[in-house]
């Protein structure tokens, strides 16, 4: 056999598969749809989430209803109505009557008391047995001169009765004044000098009660024989003084009753002079004083 050369043969390059890319391509494009797929599943899972979130957050709608009145209550279940307390009504003190005749006080009402008049109050508390009131009263007094004429003795001399008035204090102040005044002819002037004077005792003694009496009668043949004593006159004077009192607030005491009979006039009996009083007539007017005070604490 003859030889022959070995000859080189060309080797085929194999053209590469198309199946493995081919396979690759479809995987991808499996898995690029799934996650397309997944990717909006996923997104509307998320969409719903959000919007139920939202829907929770959001607060409730309120119900607008008109509000309903609740049921009446039957009567008999209804509440007894408890009537107002009644308030005892508050009575002012009427200063234009004369003070009420009440139980009757003992001498120690007086033991603060201060007694400004003329000698028909020297008499009532020389005579007339109250015990324990100073007595500031001297014969011939008015409503002028008690408060310029230095008749009262002191331990440092005399002063006026409205000076010694000042000197103590006290819780009552007893005034018996214009007798000695009828003969003024001046109405007016009676009625204003009292009034001041009444002015100047409350100022002295501002937490004293003040008393003013009226005027005691004369009598009859007094009254028909004096100058200027009348009975008359002593009436118009007790209208002055009730005045006064009330203007003043002051409490008035109505003397002229205690002693007049029943004509208006001082029974003979009952005076030593026409004015003045017997022992008698003394008493009865401390019984007056006695059985009408008015208590400080119910005026």
């Amino acid at each position: 056999m003859a030889y022959q050369p070995k000859r080189c043969r060309r080797r085929r390059r194999r053209r590469p598969s198309l199946r493995l890319p081919v396979a690759v391509l479809l995987l991808a494009l499996t898995l690029t749809g799934s996650w397309t797929l997944l990717s909006a599943h996923v997104a509307a899972r998320h969409d719903t989430d959000l919007f139920r979130q939202k829907a929770a957050r959001r607060p409730a709608a309120v119900e607008t209803t008109a509000p309903t009145e609740p049921p009446a209550l039957p009567a008999e279940t209804l509440p007894p109505e408890t009537p107002p307390a009644e308030t005892e009504p508050v009575r002012e003190y009427d200063y234009a009557a004369p003070a009420p005749e009440g139980e009757t006080v003992e001498d120690d009402w007086f033991a603060d008391a201060a007694f400004l008049g003329d000698s028909l109050t020297d008499g009532l508390l020389l005579y007339g047995g109250l015990q324990g009131g100073e007595n500031l009263s001297y014969k011939g007094m008015t409503v002028q001169s008690v408060r310029t004429d230095a008749v009262i003795r002191t331990d440092g001399g005399k002063c006026t009765p409205l000076e010694a008035l000042g000197r103590k204090t006290y819780g009552k102040v007893y005034l018996l004044l214009g007798v000695n005044e009828l003969g003024w002819y001046n109405d007016q002037r009676f009625y204003d000098c009292y009034a001041q004077l009444v002015d100047l005792v409350r100022e002295i003694q501002p937490n004293a009660q003040i008393y003013l009496q009226t005027l005691l009668p004369v009598t009859a043949e007094k009254s028909q024989n004096h100058e200027w004593l009348k009975n008359e006159k002593v009436a118009v004077y007790n209208d002055l003084i009730a005045q006064l009192a009330e203007e003043k607030e002051v409490y008035l005491l109505d003397t002229h009753a205690a002693l007049a009979d029943e004509n208006g006039v001082l029974p003979a009996e009952e005076s030593t002079d026409g004015v003045h009083l017997t022992r008698s007539g003394y008493e009865k007017w401390a019984a007056y004083l006695r059985s009408h005070t008015v208590s400080p604490q119910n005026p």
